[in-house]
Order: structure tokens, then C-alpha cells, then sequence
């Protein structure tokens, strides 16, 4: 199997002047047009092919037809949790940035193109990630392995050049953290006015979202 992490992020960054803090690294390093982003895909040397991308690096990617020939999984997360740990990297994130939007408009494509989607809950795959992982190996056809639950630490040779500024809590693990679920969602009694406004706009697509994961 190989990875790729996050493909499409040149593309977004060059296409929206987002702000990240790897914005520099990223364009240097990444192929910015189609082209030569879908040449990287093309791998016959590997029977599967995993994608990690964020919904919002679909912005101004015309061209769905590339990925419909893919499985899709959507990984969703409470906006309280999302916006909690933007803070600590994006001063004051927007609906682009959290890709709610972006995750409702890629469920109802796959819908109405008959494209596979499997829609994947992050507090239920904490919670209960053999049983998650299960149901993830089976809609895409790949056998069960309990080593899915533990790994080595550290860093990865497919982490992205961003991955110093978003990672360092998964270099640190060894394997899934199943109490941290039980932790309370964070504070937002202290949350900036627009804050809490962006949080009251993505808190439904949120949960429509989430009812498509059982």
C-alpha cells in the first residue's frame, strides 16, 4: 500500500492565498497544476492507493470526474474540537478552513454520481476504533490486521513538510487513545464573539453529517 498525504494542498494554497504556517515549504515543494498532481497517482507498482486529503483542498478543483474511480471515507469532528485545535495555529479560522461545507457538497456528489462513501465518525473511531477499523476495512475490501491498532512512534516518510506544525501529538502516540474520548469537549465560554458565530453555523452541517455515520 502506499500514502500520500494531503495531494491536493499546493493546489489549495496557490488557489485561495489561505494562510498556514508551512504555506512557503508547501509551494515550493509540491506540484501546483492538475497534471502533475494526478501523475503522482499512478502507481501500478501498488495494489492500493490512500489519499489523505482535507475536504476544503477540493476548492476550485473543477475536475470530480478524478476521483471517481475512488472510494471515498469522510472523516468528520465535532466543530468544538476542530476549532479548538485551529486556534492554536489559525488566529481566526473561516468555514473554509473547517471544510464543513466542503464535507456536506462531497457527500451529496457522491451520492448523486454513485461514488462508494463511507462516512466515519472521529469520536466514535476513538472510542471504538477495532470495531471502526473493521467497518473501514470492509467497505474498502481490505483484510482486518490487529496491528492496526498500534504503531511505532514518531515521524512518517509520508508526512507532509507541514507535518512539525500539526503532528506532534500522533509522533508522540503509539497506538489509539481510547480515554481521551471520555475528556469533556473544550471550554467555549471564552470564545471570541465570531468564533462562536462560525461555530453555530457548521454545528448542522455537523450533525447532518455525523447521521450518515451509522
Amino acid at each position: 500500500m502506499s500514502v500520500m498525504d494531503e495531494p491536493l494542498f499546493g493546489h489549495f494554497l496557490e488557489h485561495t492565498g489561505a494562510a498556514r504556517p508551512s504555506r512557503e515549504a508547501v509551494l515550493a515543494t509540491m506540484p501546483l497544476d492538475r497534471p502533475s498532481i494526478l501523475a503522482q497517482f499512478d502507481r501500478p507498482q501498488t495494489p492500493h492507493l490512500f489519499l489523505k486529503h482535507m475536504a476544503n483542498h477540493t476548492e476550485g478543483w473543477e475536475e470530480i470526474a478524478d476521483f471517481t474511480q475512488h472510494k471515498q471515507v469522510l472523516l468528520t469532528r465535532d466543530p468544538v474540537r476542530v476549532l479548538a485545535s485551529y486556534q492554536q495555529h489559525i488566529q481566526s479560522p473561516t468555514r473554509l478552513d473547517v471544510c464543513y461545507d466542503h464535507q456536506w457538497r462531497l457527500l451529496n456528489s457522491c451520492k448523486t454520481q454513485r461514488i462508494p462513501l463511507l462516512v466515519v465518525d472521529s469520536d466514535a473511531l476513538i472510542k471504538d476504533p477495532e470495531n471502526q477499523l473493521k467497518r473501514l476495512c470492509t467497505f474498502l475490501d481490505l483484510p482486518w490486521d490487529a496491528n492496526m491498532l498500534r504503531w511505532k512512534p514518531g515521524p512518517r516518510p509520508e508526512d507532509g513538510v507541514w507535518a512539525q506544525y500539526w503532528y506532534q501529538s500522533v509522533h508522540a502516540s503509539a497506538g489509539w487513545e481510547v480515554p481521551r474520548i471520555d475528556q469533556p469537549l473544550p471550554e467555549i465560554s471564552d470564545w471570541s464573539q465570531d468564533l462562536l458565530q462560525l461555530l453555530a453555523e457548521v454545528q448542522p452541517i455537523f450533525e447532518r453529517l455525523q447521521s450518515h455515520s451509522h
